[in-house]
């Protein structure tokens, strides 16, 4: 085991002049900040935000009291309502009352075979028992 001052002082970093000097010790959280901002794509997102932001400063610079008072902004609002509507009629299922009464009645027809299972199992219980004696046959 070999402890030089020299190598304790570099790992330890308190020398006066390095007091405040913290590049050994962010380096890494810097580095690796960087590599998963990267990586990432974050600066994409940014980008995508910061084009966002000026699209909102460009569109509060507009003059949109000409278009309320000539009612433009009204009927397209209107539009877009309409359109929405119908994009909205064409998310309701079609037959949705249709397959549920299809659905009820298959459940039900199972649950009669169910049923009707059950009660043959539970005769032939009571035959083989000798509760009951077998008269189908």
């Amino acid at each position: 085991l070999q402890c030089s001052m020299e190598g304790t002082v570099k790992e330890v970093a308190l020398l006066g002049q390095n007091l405040f000097d913290h590049k050994a010790a962010l380096a890494p959280v810097i580095e690796r900040f960087v590599d998963t901002f990267e990586r990432n794509a974050r600066h994409k997102e940014f980008d995508g935000i910061l084009r966002a932001s000026h699209s909102l400063v460009e569109a509060a610079a507009t003059a949109s009291d000409r278009l309320l008072q000539d009612g433009r902004l009204v009927e397209l609002t209107g539009r877009v309502n309409k359109l929405a509507d119908r994009l909205e009629q064409l998310t309701q299922p079609i037959h949705a009352q249709e397959h549920s009464e299809y659905l009820a009645a298959i459940k039900s027809e199972q649950d009669k075979y169910v049923q009707l299972c059950e009660a043959e199992g539970m005769r032939k219980m009571r035959i083989a028992a000798g509760i009951e004696e077998d008269r189908l046959n």
